[in-house]
């Protein structure tokens, strides 16, 4: 093994905390302490006055039958103090340096080998950060308890070929991002903090605040650096999100980067996209990543090895051992207790729990502000109990919200403001309370008082545009459209973007061609869609064309589509041909589906194929659903079968679907349930739409009652379908946007246009927004 991973003499890390009796150390070879060597000039130095008056050749003969330090070499290392580590093992050999000091040695050789990388502050070695600080969970007061942190359990990611540290080793060598996964509080962030402490610990850390420094450290491409990326989703995300490029570069110079991520987030991110595509920077970043999933329960030799821990003194972990209804890393970071404390709080404590942990779960990753919270907080009380309020009724459940359980953790944690010390300038909750109490808020109604504090107090750019998604999900445009503004306002052109389809629903079309003409001018390829969508929808053709002539390709493949439209097919296919020859895959596609529309299945076919052999993984599917179509059961398996066994979950639920038509229906629709229910968002895409075709609508309802966003849009549209006019407006009065968005859509084709713009921007909270008119069923 390299220098670049041995552990250098180091004790195992899980003895880091412990107190151990060991003999005096030996004083220090020579008078010359290496723990004070850092840079190549004081390792000369050091090497220098340790050989002393020991002449070239005692000092070569000293290592005969071990190597040669022939006079060259030891000139060059005692002069310019760049030795290679065989050298410095034959000098100490030479100079007789007890065996007990050769690590300390060794470990100030690593520190010359990975000198301060110019232009990037705040950087610490490995082996002197913090873990705390690094995100490990404070754990648990217990009596007799020794150290800031339990024993370390080795975890059986540990020695796995493929786990954390063999991942990480192998990044030592080459550059490498390694991704662990799990929910929270499961030992992610410390089995991480340990591989890295035991593997690279005179590598310099960086703990970028965000994107921003991450950014900055790869234009100066360090040498032997490790990035800290701890609950990854706060570094992703917008225009100034962290961006495969930036990944790239550090990865180019042998950089590690070292992420922790909770599965759901991790599974929206890559997740194939059915239409838009939300997190394409976010896959792509992934998609350069190894990934280690954690599990949520220690595997039987890792309590083992536990039991082992507890027996040799950690009391922490004796303690954990006892419960068997949570695991032992959650009970070692109060999780129980966490959860305890929102269940048992007062009425005002649990608003503003409440009010965070909705603000966290539709996207607000910033510390939440006094200000939010109290201005939040009356929408989760009854009007007795808003009466009865004290005047300190907010610093007092403020203080039961912060006061931290077992001298472990807080359902709401303080964050300071930069350098600021005692006065925090928000709130965060707490990761274990946030996953526990988001699954069980995750369909609960989100309070106008809430939605307006957002409004009102949201400063951070990403955040606005997140909630604002949140916001235009469930119908409340009016806020969709303030945090857009604030967004966009802000320079995300995202935002922008969205602002626009805001607008546009509205009937603001004049206002949203204005938002989008100098983006898509500016070469923004989503506002330029957008532009030549809304422009054809309004019948404004000519400036269509207009753009299609200045080489604007979205124009002219809706040129072409305006054509198919109106049966002009070859017009059609003449401009889809050479959209298709240019590179424009949507226009491949197009063609693909007019060429079979048109009985040229063979064809369709041939181009589908070419594209899907080349890498396009949307051609094959659509390639699979062309082949479904002409009943060609066997083409479609060969297809598809061999991306489902690579991984492709969008494949294998695809194929259970098509499948499930071809005469499988109860074993594909088991396999797509089973993967549904356990959070795979491609199975119950796949699953709803299976389910609305079989117009199984009672479990249909069952889905979207229970939070399945791909149920609640088949449902809505059924519903719509099928006149069912009073379930939709209950459905859409209960906080359900896609409900709300076929309620809007039949509301307006019923020609009652104000009621269907209410709608699209209010929904149907009357109460809560101050609307003065109802919604009457259409």
């Amino acid at each position: 093994m390299s220098g670049a991973v041995r552990s250098l003499g180091r004790t195992h890390p899980g003895d880091q905390n412990q107190e151990r009796k060991s003999m005096p150390a030996a004083p220090p070879a020579g008078g010359v302490d290496p723990a004070d060597v850092h840079t190549a000039a004081e390792l000369a130095a050091a090497l220098k006055a340790l050989v002393g008056d020991r002449s070239y050749s005692e000092m070569d003969r000293a290592v005969r039958g071990y190597g040669r330090l022939p006079k060259s070499t030891l000139g060059e290392a005692v002069n310019i103090g760049r030795p290679s580590e065989n050298t410095v093992e034959l000098i100490l050999r030479a100079c007789a340096v007890p065996r007990e000091q050769w690590p300390s040695w060794k470990a100030a050789w690593e520190r010359t080998r990975t000198e301060v990388p110019p232009g990037l502050a705040g950087l610490i070695r490995v082996e002197k950060a913090d873990p705390r600080r690094l995100g490990v969970h404070a754990p648990i007061d217990a009596p007799e308890a020794v150290g800031d942190l339990p024993i370390y359990v080795s975890r059986d990611t540990d020695s796995d070929p493929r786990g954390v540290r063999a991942l990480i080793g192998q990044a030592a060598e080459r550059g490498g991002l390694v991704v662990l996964v799990g929910d929270s509080s499961v030992g992610k962030t410390r089995c991480a903090y340990e591989a890295i402490r035991a593997l690279v610990p005179q590598w310099w850390l960086l703990h970028p605040a965000d994107a921003e420094q991450v950014r900055q450290a790869a234009a100066v491409a360090p040498h032997r650096l490790v990035v800290w990326l701890d609950e990854l989703q706060k570094f992703m995300g917008g225009p100034a999100g962290l961006a495969s490029d930036t990944v790239r570069d550090l990865l180019s110079c042998g950089s590690i980067l070292v992420a922790t991520i909770w599965p759901r987030r991790y599974d929206a991110y890559v997740a194939l996209p059915q239409d838009s595509d939300p997190y394409a920077r976010e896959r792509e970043v992934l998609g350069l990543a190894d990934i280690v999933h954690l599990g949520s329960r220690f595997s039987p030799s890792e309590l083992e090895r536990a039991q082992n821990a507890a027996q040799a003194g950690d009391r922490r972990i004796a303690l954990a051992l006892q419960s068997s209804d949570h695991g032992l890393t959650q009970v070692i970071a109060a999780g129980p207790q966490l959860i305890d404390r929102w269940c048992s709080a007062d009425p005002y404590a649990a608003a503003i729990l409440n009010a965070a942990i909705d603000a966290t779960r539709i996207g607000v990753q910033s510390p939440l502000g006094t200000n939010l919270l109290r201005d939040a907080a009356p929408g989760y009380c009854d009007a007795r109990q808003r009466a009865d309020a004290s005047d300190n009724w907010f610093e007092t459940a403020l203080a039961y919200a912060t006061t931290k359980l077992k001298g472990a953790a807080a359902a709401l944690a303080p964050v300071a403001a930069p350098g600021a010390m005692g006065r925090p300038v928000g709130y965060l909750v707490a990761d274990y309370l946030q996953q526990h109490a988001g699954q069980q808020r995750r369909i609960a109604k989100i309070p106008a008082s809430t939605w307006q504090a957002l409004v009102d107090y949201l400063t951070d750019p990403t955040d606005q545009a997140r909630v604002a998604g949140s916001a235009r999900a469930r119908l409340l445009n009016c806020y969709a459209e303030a945090l857009y503004r604030k967004a966009t306002n802000s320079g995300d052109r995202n935002a922008a973007n969205h602002l626009a389809d805001v607008l546009a629903e509205r009937g603001q079309t004049e206002e949203a061609l204005t938002l989008l003409r100098p983006l898509a001018d500016a070469g923004d390829v989503d506002a330029a869609h957008r532009l030549v969508h809304l422009l054809t929808r309004i019948g404004e053709v000519d400036e269509v064309q207009v753009r299609a002539e200045a080489g604007d390709r979205i124009a002219d493949y809706m040129l072409a589509t305006i054509a198919a439209s109106e049966g002009r097919a070859e017009e059609a296919l003449a401009l889809l041909e050479a959209r298709a020859e240019a590179g424009d895959r949507f226009a491949a596609y197009r063609l693909a589906d007019l060429l079979a529309n048109q009985g040229r299945v063979e064809e369709a076919l041939a181009l589908l194929e070419a594209r899907a052999e080349a890498g396009d993984q949307f051609a094959a599917y659509r390639l699979a659903d062309l082949l479904a179509n002409q009943g060609r059961v066997e083409e479609l398996v060969a297809l598809l079968e061999p991306l489902a066994d690579a991984g492709d979950t969008n494949a294998s639920s695809r194929l259970d679907f098509l499948m499930a038509g071809q005469g499988w229906f109860q074993d594909a629709y088991m396999r797509l349930k089973e993967r549904a229910d356990t959070g795979d968002d491609d199975a119950a895409f796949w699953l709803a739409k299976l389910l609305a075709e079989e117009g199984r609508f009672e479990e249909l309802r069952q889905r979207a009652d229970a939070g399945d966003r791909f149920a609640a849009w088949r449902l809505a549209t059924l519903l719509a379908e099928h006149g069912q006019a009073e379930e939709l407006r209950r459905r859409a009065a209960a906080g359900d946007g896609y409900a709300g968005a076929q309620l809007a859509n039949a509301l307006e084709t019923a020609g009652r246009a104000e009621e269907a713009s209410q709608v699209r921007r209010y929904g149907l909270s009357n109460d809560e927004v101050g609307m003065n008119t109802s919604i009457s069923t259409y």
